[in-house]
């Protein structure tokens, strides 16, 4: 069985496929390409703040409740 391996060079912004790695890193120059990588970024950034402001908050009750723990056993 013969078998053979293709490479497709699609962007994300615009799933378009390219047919060439030139025509490509040409469309990365694009404005709209850097409108999309910019606007991207910004959604990846917003997603990576709000898990971190989820995590503290779970840190934070956590570290409430060990207090309450330790004040607990401290009384006993």
């Amino acid at each position: 069985m013969d078998k053979m391996l293709s490479c497709q060079l699609i962007c994300p912004c615009n799933n378009k496929e390219y047919i060439s790695s030139a025509s490509l890193k040409q469309h990365h120059k694009t404005n709209s390409h850097k409108y999309w990588e910019k606007d991207k970024e910004q959604k990846d950034i917003l997603i990576k703040i709000n898990r971190l402001e989820n995590e503290n908050e779970h840190l934070r009750r956590l570290n409430i409740l060990l207090i309450e723990r330790i004040s607990d056993l401290e009384k006993n």
